[in-house]
């Protein structure tokens, strides 16, 4: 009966249950109590998704038609006679980056890497070595520049309240030297650039095909500060293949000291 007058009010339309209603029948099915925790207190029910007819829709939906190729692959020159395997760590170092928010293009000093070390086939891996830097690729074009600059500031503004700059409430390093009035007299609130090192991201990994860098026409590594002006440090790691008779490049693998923030 219940189910009849449901259908002729509503038409041919479905009907549905609001959410807990079949927790609800259940549960008195099972004797537990109205004021259960697994019972809902209300059931209305509501209209049910609507169907659409086929041929209705005006196009496919996006991107389900669009062509998308592989083109042809160059072929390698890369052999054992000629060429070696290498892994070949580098850092490039800013002595100070400008204030604030800053993109820093490090693509030159990449592409300059990548032609001492020979690096023929293989993986640029690039990594933003503190918590208040990070690392993207995009056009590097002044008025661009100026947007990503205000849209970060947006995204995440220094002027917000955030917890970790509670300085009052946070511990000092153990063993700082000087106590903890020394550690919160030099310790910057910036949270804002925590997170937003955190949204834009810290590592790339860039492809090296025919020796060079595999970047479209108007992209660029580009090192984001945060929290500048400060001294910064990227690293660099190349592997792949070289050419033997570059083996002789610029060393790679020596210590490195830690990052600050």
């Amino acid at each position: 009966m219940l189910s009849s007058k449901l259908h002729a009010a509503h038409g041919s339309r479905l009907t549905a249950a609001a959410p807990g209603c079949g927790r609800a029948s259940r549960a008195a099915r099972n004797g537990l109590s109205a004021r259960s925790p697994f019972t809902s207190s209300s059931c209305a029910f509501a209209p049910g998704p609507q169907r659409v007819a086929a041929g209705a829709l005006p196009h496919e939906p996006p991107g389900s038609s669009t062509e998308v190729r592989i083109s042809p692959s160059q072929p390698s020159a890369v052999s054992a006679a000629t060429h070696h395997l290498i892994f070949a760590y580098h850092q490039l170092e800013v002595s100070a980056t400008p204030p604030g928010i800053a993109l820093v293009d490090v693509t030159p000093q990449i592409r300059e890497l990548v032609s001492q070390s020979g690096l023929v086939e293989g993986t640029v891996n690039v990594l933003s070595r503190h918590t208040t830097t990070a690392v993207t690729i995009n056009e590097n074009e002044t008025r661009l520049m100026d947007d990503v600059r205000q849209f970060l500031s947006k995204l995440a503004p220094a002027s917000a309240p955030y917890l970790h700059n509670d300085l009052h409430l946070r511990p000092a390093p153990e063993n700082w030297p000087g106590g903890w009035a020394a550690w919160a007299d030099q310790e910057p609130q910036n949270a804002h650039s925590h997170l937003l090192s955190m949204a834009l991201g810290n590592t790339l990994a860039i492809p090296v095909s025919g020796g060079k860098l595999a970047l479209g026409t108007w992209q660029s590594v580009l090192l984001v500060e945060l929290d500048g002006p400060r001294p910064r440090t990227v690293g660099v790691q190349l592997t792949g293949y070289a050419a033997g008779a570059a083996a002789g490049g610029p060393a790679g693998g020596a210590a490195t000291a830690p990052a600050r923030d």
